[in-house]
C-alpha cells in the first residue's frame, strides 16, 4: 500500500474524509439504474444468508440468474430489460458484479469490490 494511502487510513479524521470523497465519486460515477442493480444484488445476498443453515432447501435458497433479477427490477421499477442488461454489463466491466456468459452459466453475484462500493455508499447516510 502506498505511503499516502497508509497515512490516510491510519488517521480517523482523514479516513472519514477519504471515504466521504470516495462516496461522492461513486455516486457521481454510477447512475441510478446501476445503483439499483447493486442494491438488489445486496438484498439477494441478505436473503440467501438468512435462509442458509435453517434446513430450508429449494428455490428460496437457490441463487438467482441475472435475467431473473433484472426481470424483477423491470417489473418493480418500470425499467426496460435492455437498459438493465446494458447497465449490468457496465457493472461487470467495472468489476462490481460477476455473472456467466453463454458458454459458462452462473448466478450473478456482487464482487468484493461491489460490496466495498456499497459499504462506501453507506458512509455518511
Amino acid at each position: 500500500m502506498g505511503a499516502a494511502l497508509e497515512g490516510i487510513l491510519n488517521s480517523p479524521e482523514r479516513k472519514l474524509e477519504f471515504f466521504m470523497s470516495l462516496r461522492r465519486i461513486a455516486l457521481r460515477a454510477l447512475n441510478d439504474t446501476q445503483l439499483l442493480i447493486l442494491q438488489r444484488l445486496e438484498k439477494e445476498i441478505i436473503l440467501e444468508s438468512s435462509h442458509e443453515g435453517n434446513g430450508k432447501r429449494g428455490k428460496r435458497n437457490a441463487k438467482k440468474s441475472l435475467n431473473a433479477i433484472l426481470q424483477d427490477i423491470a417489473r418493480r421499477h418500470g425499467k426496460s430489460i435492455s437498459t438493465l442488461k446494458m447497465n449490468a454489463k457496465i457493472l461487470r466491466e467495472l468489476g462490481l458484479i460477476d455473472y456467466g456468459d453463454r458458454e459458462e452459466r452462473k448466478p450473478v453475484e456482487l464482487t468484493s469490490m461491489g460490496r466495498a462500493i456499497l459499504e462506501i455508499l453507506e458512509v455518511g447516510r
